[in-house]
Formats: C-alpha cells, structure tokens, sequence
C-alpha cells in the first residue's frame, strides 16, 4: 500500500477508536487532523485538535496508546503496527 494510503486509513480507525474512549480527559468532539507516516511505516506522528485544553487530551491519548494501537492492528493490516504518537495540530511539522 501506499503511504497516504495507509495514512487515510490510520486517520479513519483513530477517529473512531478516540471518539469511543470513556476517559474525562477527552472531549466529546476531537479531530485527528493528520497522520504522518515515517518512510519504514514504523512510527505515526498523529496530529489531533480541539476546542478544550490540547495538555490533558494528549496525556489521556498517550495513556490510551495501546489499546488504540490494537484498534490499528485489528482494522489496517499491516506486517507491523506503528508506534502511534500524539501532537498538537497547531504543533505539526508537516
């Protein structure tokens, strides 16, 4: 597949995935504004926004990093899984 392929389908899975966390910390409306791919598809650089506080949404999503990258394993088969990593989309370097 190729990356922005893989990228669209990491976009879709985490939106959903972070839309059905039960922690406080996320608010209801969060938008994962991109995902960035590294070129061996080992890392994904996730960039999210929102209209709340940016601190406690990403602590929550770094504490959430395993079961949402099950969810990624379970929906875009791939050989491996990429370590997902969270940021601030007004923080991306895209």
């Amino acid at each position: 597949m190729k990356p922005q392929q893989v990228e669209a389908q990491l976009v879709r899975v985490l939106s959903d995935a972070i839309g059905e966390l039960s922690d406080p910390r996320v608010p209801l409306i969060v938008t994962v504004e991109n995902v960035s791919l590294t070129p061996d598809f080992s890392q994904a650089r996730v960039y999210v926004s929102s209209m709340g506080e940016m601190e406690p949404l990403l602590e929550a999503l770094h504490n959430a990093r395993g079961h949402l990258q099950r969810t990624v394993a379970h929906h875009v088969k791939m050989r491996r899984t990429p370590l997902l990593e969270f940021f601030a989309a007004d923080d991306r370097k895209w």
